[in-house]
């Protein structure tokens, strides 16, 4: 079995809605839309089984949504307004089984966790934004590159925060007893 990331050219900023749950839902539906819809661009075989999986991740709080920063100053601004409050991190799921070129089957779901972090001084804020490119993150933290006790609890799905909800995507596999 083969594994491989490919990035669509889905503007997931095009996406909108006031409901952050569906527009989450939106974006990871767009992204294997993209690759289901144009399979020889992805390089997706026309003569195997191919499995399709797109996510999309941000933090909630309240009525303010977080997605991946800007940069390290933009960064700094999400993590303290999340510091010291819980916050959901949500992260919808859109996953498709491809077979000839054909869409057998869809699964979509959307996994939400609550995230509780705690509230760093601003020196150590500053040194924690320096240490990694949180561009690739939503909400401006990656749990599996803490290095510190940021993330004071988690009420929900480890696996949600680290990027991918693994109770959604594992039955799946040993479904189509690609793992067992």
């Amino acid at each position: 079995m083969r594994f491989r990331v490919i990035v669509t050219h889905v503007d997931e900023s095009t996406i909108m809605d006031k409901n952050p749950l569906s527009m989450l839902q939106r974006r990871a539906r767009a992204k294997v839309d993209e690759v289901v819809k144009h399979p020889r661009v992805y390089n997706l075989s026309e003569n195997a089984q191919s499995l399709v999986i797109a996510a999309d991740s941000m933090a909630i709080l309240r009525t303010q949504t977080f997605g991946k920063s800007n940069g390290r100053e933009d960064a700094k601004i999400i993590l303290k307004a999340l510091m010291g409050k819980t916050h959901t991190f949500a992260t919808a799921v859109s996953i498709v089984l491809m077979d000839k070129g054909e869409e057998q089957k869809r699964w979509e779901k959307v996994v939400q966790t609550k995230v509780t972090l705690r509230k760093l001084p601003p020196a150590e804020l500053e040194t924690y934004v320096m240490r990694y490119d949180f561009t690739r993150f939503a909400a401006g933290y990656a749990l599996n590159e803490t290095p510190w006790d940021l993330v004071t609890k988690i009420d929900g799905s480890y696996t949600n925060v680290v990027g991918l909800p693994f109770e959604v995507f594992l039955p799946i596999l040993r479904n189509l007893k690609i793992i067992i």
